[in-house]
């Protein structure tokens, strides 16, 4: 199995739509098509929480909320982190989630967390992660810390989106945090990082997932 570094997965997508002619909104509509199927397979008539960041790993999340509720799941989305422009695919995601009648949560501030996501963990079957994909950099602030390990100690079944969110790609060391996941559905080829054995604790059950890429 081939293995990629945060930079060579970048490469193969930038490959894949400039000199593929597969459009980055597709990736992101499979990636989520993707993670719908293993949340499908994993639990059934239970409400589903998805953490979403302001980048394209968000932007998955947010399609997989789509797919969700289109198969008659009860879906609530946070967007954590201090708010910031999306993707032009990201926002497509976020206003169709809109017109579907689901507005999203927005939480940035440590003191937060407790007045919405921990009241909602005893609600929900089944928590997504999709805060930080392989591109998150430098040490994590302490609302992710803390948010991280509320996920954790939650004891639900949790299902990271490309990588658990905190844990570095490259090395699969944890950037002070990260999330501890049922089951990792990573795009295209697993990340380098994966093979570093402090990391299988995080990743749970890897599921390659192909969304077209090349």
């Amino acid at each position: 199995m081939r293995y990629v570094t945060a930079k060579e997965m970048k490469e193969i997508d930038t490959k894949t739509i400039n000199q593929h002619g597969i459009p980055a909104a597709v990736l992101m509509e499979n990636a989520g098509r993707a993670i719908t199927d293993v949340v499908r397979e994993t639990v059934q008539g239970k409400k589903v929480m998805i953490l979403a960041g302001y980048g394209n790993n968000g932007g998955d999340g947010l399609v997989t909320a789509r797919h969700l509720m289109n198969k008659g799941y009860e879906v609530d989305v946070f967007l954590v982190g201090d708010p910031r422009p999306f993707s032009p695919e990201t926002n497509a995601n976020y206003e169709a989630l809109i017109k579907l009648g689901h507005c999203p949560k927005t939480i940035s501030k440590t003191e937060e967390i407790g007045e919405t996501v921990l009241k909602s963990f005893g609600k929900v079957g089944l928590v997504i992660d999709a805060i930080f994909g392989i591109g998150m950099k430098g040490e994590l602030k302490e609302f992710y810390i803390k948010l991280i390990k509320e996920v954790n100690s939650a004891g639900l079944p949790t299902i990271a989106v490309d990588i658990p969110s905190g844990l570095d790609a490259n090395t699969g060391e944890s950037k002070g945090a990260a999330i501890k996941a049922t089951k990792t559905v990573t795009m295209g080829f697993p990340k380098v990082g994966f093979k570093n054995s402090k990391a299988k604790e995080y990743i749970g059950e890897l599921i390659v997932a192909d969304i077209g890429l090349r």
